[in-house]
């Protein structure tokens, strides 16, 4: 296990790392090359100003001098430069190319190249000035040629101007050099940096693969990743991973309580009945026997147990539809009372308080199981003469229907597990009343169900308040639940005042 996770952890942190160095050099690449060009362009350009600003100099110090024929019409031009000191910029050589004498040129610089051979021939042949690079002798030359011509358009000669090209090429092969040795520095300390990143970034996710493997291997899932870094991605996938381990772990922990308390509940009323149906085999069966009435008993709550199972776990599977339809609230409790009032058996009385009228979107049967699974629960646990008040008020978006007894209430440690299948806050008293602690966790998955939720406020010694919120219909229709009240509201009432 441990082999293979460090093969996926280090091959996605090399995949990390080479995404980090590529880009990287990749932005570096570009930027150089960029600065590269730039930088050349920008020399030629300066030196192509230097050459235009002598060949400028020169021609506005040329003379032309005009041979003409017998009938006054000129016949060639001749240029002359009267300066022949030469020209003063450093490193310039310029050459007159006279169109009366093609094969001797001017030179109009102190330095003399090539004697009678141009810098660039091809170009004393074009009538439009000429930019190129040239080589003569072993050194590379910016020659810039221009043609020139009398005012009456005819070309009578060419301006060469050449300057040398080796501090450019110095200057850039120095640059070149130097961005090569920096991109493999570069890339070195990406690769360095990015592997740096990597394993940072992937920490917390090695601390969830070794909790993970630490759970599966320790079968523990009260550990947890300890990180204190910032919430972004990785604090939100530990903070969700850290609750999905605290999730499983209250779901294995109900498991292995609810197959305990399963198999105790099961075993108590099996051993009843296993120990009666001994009596009845070695004593024979009488008539109105009680074993023959133990047994039915037991077999009943066995019944009821396994049937609450069944329902909740079609709940969990979602296999258990809610039947939606209208339901008159304040009809529902009425109803519920009537039955309040019958299961109390005197031992607790029953009131009826303020009834307001509600219609909610529900199912009328699963309502009326939680109800009198409330009901239930508040006759059961209150004391002789107690009394437990049954109330339904609205407001605009919800109805609130309130059962309160006056028992012994509930602890404050246990209030928030009294919805958990199973829990029983007098273990010992509710399995000899016959309650699995399942009646609870019935009433709050049918709320859940109906958008509502069930709400508990217990002071120990004084009385327990459940209420239940349910979300009014947005419509109401007035004649259907006018009729409803009328035929179930007055019988309940009588029985109301009666109990008053």
């Amino acid at each position: 296990m441990s082999e293979n996770k460090g093969k996926i952890s280090m091959t996605f942190r090399l995949r990390l790392t080479l995404w980090y160095s590529t880009l990287a050099m990749s932005i570096i690449l570009l930027f150089s090359i960029t600065l590269f060009g730039v930088l050349k362009q920008v020399m030629r350009d300066q030196i192509d100003e230097n050459i235009n600003s002598v060949l400028d100099d020169v021609q506005d110090n040329l003379t032309f001098y005009v041979t003409r024929n017998a009938d006054n019409e000129p016949l060639y031009f001749t240029p002359f430069y009267p300066d022949l000191r030469g020209v003063s910029t450093p490193g310039a050589f310029v050459q007159l190319w006279r169109a009366d004498e093609p094969d001797f040129p001017v030179n109009l610089s102190g330095n003399f190249m090539l004697n009678n051979e141009p810098f660039d021939a091809d170009a004393l042949q074009k009538e439009e000035e000429v930019r190129r690079d040239v080589e003569v002798d072993g050194t590379a030359l910016r020659v810039i040629t221009r043609p020139l011509k009398s005012k009456e358009g005819i070309i009578v000669g060419h301006l060469q101007a050449a300057m040398s090209l080796q501090t450019v090429n110095d200057a850039t092969d120095l640059l070149l050099k130097i961005m090569v040795l920096g991109w493999g520095l570069s890339l070195l300390a990406s690769v360095l940096l990015g592997d740096w990143i990597a394993k940072r970034t992937l920490r917390p996710i090695a601390s969830i693969t070794r909790t993970a493997e630490e759970i599966v291997v320790a079968e523990d899932l009260s550990k947890r990743i300890d990180y204190d870094g910032p919430q972004d991605e990785l604090g939100y996938l530990i903070t969700t991973f850290n609750g999905m381990i605290r999730r499983l772990d209250k779901l294995f922990n109900s498991q292995r309580r609810f197959v305990a308390d399963v198999s105790h509940e099961l075993r108590t009323p099996i051993t009843a009945i296993q120990s009666h149906l001994d009596l009845i085999e070695r004593y024979g069966l009488k008539e109105d026997d009680p074993s023959l009435k133990a047994v039915r008993s037991e077999t009943k709550r066995m019944s009821r147990l396994v049937g609450d199972l069944l329902m909740l776990a079609q709940a969990d599977l979602g296999h258990l539809p809610i039947i939606e339809s209208d339901v008159q609230l304040d009809s529902l409790v009425l109803e519920i009372f009537e039955q309040a009032l019958i299961l109390s058996k005197g031992h607790v009385r029953v009131h009826l308080g303020n009834l307001d009228t509600a219609v909610v979107t529900g199912d009328s049967d699963r309502l009326k199981q939680l109800l009198l699974n409330l009901v239930t629960n508040g006759i059961k646990y209150s004391a002789e003469g107690g009394k437990l008040t049954i109330s339904l008020n609205t407001d605009d978006d919800f109805a609130h229907v309130h059962i309160a007894d006056t028992g012994e209430g509930i602890p404050p440690e246990d209030l928030p597990n009294i919805f958990d299948r199973f829990y029983r806050v007098d273990k010992a008293r509710a399995r000899a009343q016959g309650g699995a602690g399942l009646g609870l966790s019935i009433a709050k998955w049918i709320a859940e169900a109906h958008h509502g939720n069930i709400t508990v406020e217990s002071v120990e010694g004084e009385g327990t308040v459940f209420t239940l919120h349910l979300p009014l219909k947005d419509e109401e229709p007035e004649e259907d639940f006018h009729a409803k009240e009328t035929r179930q509201r007055f019988p309940a009432l009588r029985l109301a005042r009666k109990q008053e």
